[in-house]
């Protein structure tokens, strides 16, 4: 049976809740182990400022030099520190990446709260909507409105988001309508509380567990969907630099200069793991608890 937080407990025990939570969160070593992963990838791509003196533009030495003392990862194909740009890359990456899932989640989320509780005609066109959206797959739909519109920060944070909205309304929405008929709600109903008070007071709560496991599995995907359209040209553009730019430019130079696609490569496998981890360890730590 699942966990349902009733109104008058949630209020008793809400500081109890939180130090459990806590108390879970630490001894749960996907979640750790995640965290640490991604708190290292945001503090070099923050402070990489303080840790080395070239810019991303900056032509620091002769192309192609190995890994060394002056140059951590060696250098790019043009001579520019290649540390320095896969560090800046991931500012980009991780950042689009968070910023995207968030949208998506108070969107999505707002979808499936909508649809859960209303039920009727409301659902029925809400969800015929984000059916549409799912017909496509998410690669193409991103490839398809990235080139109508300009490739630029605004419109991939809005492509990255608009092709995972579905995710979180399809979960929210289920659950919303396994909790509309429990007992709490429906005494909610009948005292005339307004449905935006339930949806917020007495849904969100129970809800709130299943988004941030898809927060942070939704992370993990749009990481690879940004790289990917990087990749082919569509996503981030020159001269600011992305993992999956540096990829596409590096594969040319895998025999002679490997740690150049090792690299990037690298850093975008562990940003995707990071998330994947805190979001298998919510997961579960919630079954634990069911």
């Amino acid at each position: 049976m699942s966990e349902v937080v009733e109104p008058a407990a949630a209020r008793a025990g809400a500081s109890a809740r939180t130090r459990g939570a806590m108390r879970g969160l630490r001894a749960r070593p996907e979640v750790v182990a995640g965290m640490i992963l991604l708190g290292i990838l945001f503090a070099l791509s923050f402070f990489v400022g303080f840790l080395r003196p070239f810019t991303p533009t900056e032509v620091a030495g002769v192309p192609f030099s190995p890994p060394s003392a002056r140059h951590w990862l060696g250098t790019d194909d043009v001579g520019r520190d290649y540390f320095v740009r896969l560090a800046l890359a991931g500012r980009v990456s991780l950042s689009l990446a968070l910023v995207s899932a968030l949208l998506a989640m108070v969107v999505g989320s707002t979808v499936g709260l909508v649809a859960g509780l209303r039920g009727g005609w409301v659902d029925t066109v809400l969800m015929s909507g984000i059916d549409i959206l799912l017909s496509f797959p998410s690669m193409l739909l991103a490839l398809g409105v990235v080139a109508v519109f300009s490739p630029d920060t605004t419109t991939l944070v809005a492509v990255l988001a608009l092709v995972t909205v579905p995710h979180f309304a399809r979960v929210v929405r289920g659950r919303c309508l396994e909790l509309r008929e429990r007992e709490f709600v429906q005494s909610a109903r009948v005292s005339g509380v307004a449905e935006p008070m339930i949806a917020l007071k007495h849904l969100l709560p129970n809800v709130a567990p299943l988004m941030t496991i898809q927060l942070a599995n939704t992370a993990a995907i749009v990481v690879l969907l940004e790289s990917s359209l990087s990749y082919l040209g569509l996503g981030v553009q020159p001269p600011t630099p992305s993992w999956g730019r540096m990829v596409f430019e590096s594969q040319s130079y895998m025999t002679g200069s490997p740690w150049l696609v090792v690299g990037a490569g690298g850093a975008l496998v562990a940003a995707s793991i990071g998330w994947g981890l805190i979001g298998e360890g919510f997961a579960v730590s919630r079954k634990s608890i069911v």
